[in-house]
């Protein structure tokens, strides 16, 4: 099975990520560094997408080790800031993913991977495309995974996050 596949291939990513979080310098317990912190931020309303979002949260959880927190918001337009009402979280996040109320009527087609830069041959950028693999595949074809060296929005979205303490 195809999803199978995804989660072992993001499983092997989380383990190759998790000394460069150490390295990083991160101030958590051992448990927490081994762990991607992922904000999954879901815009939508219909029932489809819904569940495209639930399952996508499923898998990430389902790979034991990506700590998963999921904000469902109610936004004007799929451009606003999905995070702008809510205080800035104690530690911040690895991962910020967001789905776009657009992805509803089909007037946006991505769906947003918000993180710091990184280099296409750091092991970072390979975790970003695993998890650009399974937005892929859960959402198949109705919306693709972007992320700051695709798009301007996440790469708009990653410098706010960065400067109000989102991302990590």
């Amino acid at each position: 099975m195809k999803l199978s596949r995804t989660v072992m291939i993001v499983t092997a990513l989380v383990l190759l990520f998790a000394p460069t979080t150490q390295v990083l310098g991160q101030q958590e317990t051992q448990s927490a560094a081994m762990k991607l912190r992922v904000l999954l931020v879901d815009e939508t309303k219909t029932f489809l997408s819904t569940m495209r979002v639930g399952a996508l949260a499923g898998v990430l959880k389902g790979t034991g080790m990506v700590d998963v927190d999921v904000k469902m918001v109610d936004v004007d337009s799929s451009y606003a800031d999905p995070l702008g009402a809510f205080p800035v979280p104690e530690l911040p996040y690895d991962l910020i993913l967001i789905v776009p109320a657009g992805i509803d009527d089909a007037t946006v087609a991505q769906i947003w991977l918000v993180t710091r830069y990184f280099d296409k041959t750091t092991p970072q950028y390979a975790i970003l495309a695993g998890f650009s693999g399974i937005v892929d595949q859960v959402f198949q074809g109705a919306a693709v995974a972007v992320d700051v060296s695709e798009d301007l929005w996440p790469a708009g979205y990653a410098s706010l996050y960065l400067a109000e303490g989102w991302l990590r």
